[in-house]
């Protein structure tokens, strides 16, 4: 290892794949490479009808529902051999046998996932897997499939010390074989807010509350939009951005079902002029900008289960001021005052937080201290370390 050039092998989708993931994955390798140089790959995860072009770095694509895909990017990322391989694990990326699954309150046919075990039972090189989602209650299928990396991986990586005590007590996997490593945040933008502002086309001295990610039901922007009037009656200056194309899942079936209710919705109340959305997917300099001039960040998930958030991650990176609904990792880095959580589908209570951290200076000052000391212990080069040191330490 002192003598030759690291070698790791990715599995994730990857940019220029419009997901969380596939952003994560990109910056994550970035951040790494800003410690050591070496030599890497990705095995690209798409759908059935994505067509991505990723580059020389993608050696080979797996497709969802393409069971001999798996079994081929196995060979060929053994014949490329890296030293280690790095698995992003979300049930959605892979495809498998159809099982139900409770998300937000609803239940769904989805697939368990369980290709990715014929990938990973074919490759040679050790295996480390990043878990982007823990469900504390699994059904058998999804559990059966979570033990199955578990036994194939020489490590497993939540971003919570919540997940991992999940995976503890609710699978019996043991505490030793997983590692928390934060998800990591990009630098907050420097300049002025005014210069930030003006860049954006923005009114500098409008307050700012602040929604991005893909967008869908899931995200509750609609409660949010209901607590709106109570707002403005005493705060006419604050104004709703909601930064984010409508997940190209959602898209794909229902179209812009969800903002056009949302668009329908401020109407009837006659908030129309006090929201602005941007439907893009922004690369990640240009997402800064609208964390650098928000004053708050709206984080109102409707799944309590889910165990990790890379937008919620970025406004602690940039000492903002975030509500939540207490889904699992909110919770865990927004206490000790680092953050305010409010309760599921309750708008009042969103109205209610909002006007007082309008008035009250002092209190939305001393959360952005806390967010700000928490959030710089997560940024991405401090993060790409850590994964350098234990990839070397499981390749040795």
């Amino acid at each position: 290892m002192k003598n030759t050039k690291l070698r790791v092998g990715l599995i994730s989708s990857f940019v220029p794949k419009k997901c969380g993931i596939a952003t994560y994955s990109r910056d994550l390798i970035e951040a790494m490479a800003l410690s050591e140089k070496f030599d890497w790959c990705v095995i690209a995860a798409e759908d059935s009808n994505d067509n991505y072009s990723y580059g020389n770095k993608a050696i080979a694509i797996i497709k969802k529902d393409n069971l001999d895909s798996y079994t081929e990017a196995a060979e060929i990322l053994n014949k490329w051999g890296p030293d280690v391989v790095l698995l992003e694990h979300e049930y959605g990326l892979f495809g498998g046998d159809l099982a139900e699954i409770n998300y937000a309150g609803k239940i769904h046919h989805a697939p368990t996932g369980n290709y990715i075990l014929t990938l990973l039972d074919n490759i040679s090189a050790p295996v480390v897997t990043t878990l982007h989602t823990v469900i504390p209650k699994s059904d058998k299928s999804r559990a059966d499939v979570l033990h199955a990396i578990s036994n194939r991986s020489a490590k497993l990586i939540t971003m919570t010390r919540n997940a991992k005590h999940v995976l503890s007590q609710n699978y019996t996997i043991s505490s030793k074989h997983i590692a928390v490593i934060p998800h990591g945040v990009p630098r907050p933008n420097r300049n002025k807010r005014s210069v930030v502002c003006a860049g954006l086309g923005l009114d500098c001295n409008r307050y700012y509350l602040l929604v991005t990610g893909l967008i869908g039901p899931n995200k509750g922007i609609d409660t949010i939009i209901k607590a709106l009037p109570k707002i403005i009656r005493l705060h006419p200056e604050i104004m709703l951005l909601v930064v984010g194309q409508t997940h190209p899942n959602i898209l794909a079936i229902e179209g812009e079902k969800y903002r056009n209710i949302l668009i329908k919705l401020a109407r009837e109340l006659n908030v129309t002029n006090y929201i602005h959305f941007v439907n893009e997917y922004l690369p990640t300099d240009e997402l800064v900008n609208y964390f650098t001039i928000a004053d708050v960040y709206l984080t109102i998930h409707k799944d309590a289960g889910q165990s990790a958030s890379g937008t919620l991650a970025y406004a602690l990176g940039c000492g903002l001021v975030a509500i939540s609904t207490p889904y699992r990792y909110a919770e865990e880095v927004l206490a000790g005052g680092r953050g305010i959580l409010v309760p599921f589908d309750l708008s009042s209570a969103i109205s209610k937080q909002v006007n007082e951290l309008i008035d009250n200076p002092e209190l939305s000052q001393r959360i952005k201290d806390k967010a700000k000391v928490f959030g710089a212990s997560m940024n991405w080069k401090k993060v790409g370390k850590i994964y350098l040191k234990l990839l070397k330490d499981v390749i040795e």
